[in-house]
């Protein structure tokens, strides 16, 4: 690898793990404009404990996330221990999913947690992007009512 290689590869490396802390902090601040800038125009998304396989439009995916995250009354998602493969304008990283969602006075308790891994592929599209995005939970704890009762204030499958 050439000088040059290793420094593109360390600022590619810098700019995904930026955008995949962009992608956890845009949720936990609700800054959706900053959260729409992490995404491909269209996304694939595979996350069998709350959405299953879907693919949206960014867009349309900027309409659902804030009435569904409004309903909790805070957050907080971690993203960590990146793990990268560059392979020129296509990336895949494996980070660590620890994801906490609080519903003040939800019956059964207020806390739900959900911990395991990301598995992303990105691709530069100008900047980096996320194309798909794969949650793999290891376990949850705490209430799943919390989840049930943000996604029952929505409506049907927002959840």
């Amino acid at each position: 690898m050439t000088e040059s290689q290793k420094l593109q590869y360390l600022f590619d490396r810098a700019a995904i793990t930026d955008l995949m802390v962009r992608f956890a902090v845009s949720i936990d601040t609700r800054d959706w404009a900053r959260f729409r800038s992490c995404f491909a125009d269209r996304v694939e998304f595979d996350y069998p404990a709350t959405i299953g396989a879907v693919t949206l439009a960014a867009d349309s995916l900027l309409e659902i996330s804030p009435q569904f995250f409004g309903q909790l009354d805070a957050t907080q998602h971690l993203s960590a221990n990146h793990l990268m493969e560059i392979d020129g304008d296509r990336a895949v990283c494996l980070s660590t999913l620890h994801a906490q969602h609080y519903l003040a006075g939800c019956p059964g308790g207020s806390v739900q947690r959900q911990i395991g891994y990301y598995r992303t592929m990105l691709e530069r599209l100008g900047n980096w992007r996320i194309v798909r995005s794969e949650q793999k939970v290891h376990w949850n704890e705490g209430n799943e009512e919390v989840f049930l009762q943000a996604a029952a204030r929505v409506g049907p499958g927002t959840s």
